[in-house]
C-alpha cells in the first residue's frame, strides 16, 4: 500500500477550517499543525489513487501550497 507524507499550507487565517476538512477526508490522517502548515499522511490502495488524493488536496480553495515530503511504496510478495 502506498503511503506518503505532506505539508499542506493553508491561506492565513483558514488553518482550522482546512484542518477540519482534511480530518474528514478518507485516506488522510492529520499528524499536526504548526506555523509551517498542516502535516498529513496519505494512504491509498494504488499509487494512482494516492496521486489523485494529493491532487485533490492541492486544489482545495483554501490551500496555497502542497509539499510532498516522502512516498513509500512496498511491493507485495506473492507466496
Amino acid at each position: 500500500m502506498p503511503v506518503s507524507g505532506a505539508v499542506v499550507v493553508p491561506v492565513p487565517g483558514r488553518e482550522a477550517e482546512v484542518e477540519r476538512l482534511l480530518r474528514s477526508m478518507r485516506g488522510i490522517e492529520v499528524m499536526g499543525r504548526g506555523s509551517g502548515g498542516i502535516a498529513i499522511t496519505l494512504e491509498g490502495s494504488t499509487t494512482r489513487e494516492l496521486y489523485s488524493l494529493s491532487e485533490h488536496v492541492e486544489k482545495l480553495e483554501d490551500v496555497v501550497d502542497f509539499q510532498l515530503v516522502y512516498l513509500n511504496v512496498e511491493d507485495e510478495v506473492e507466496e
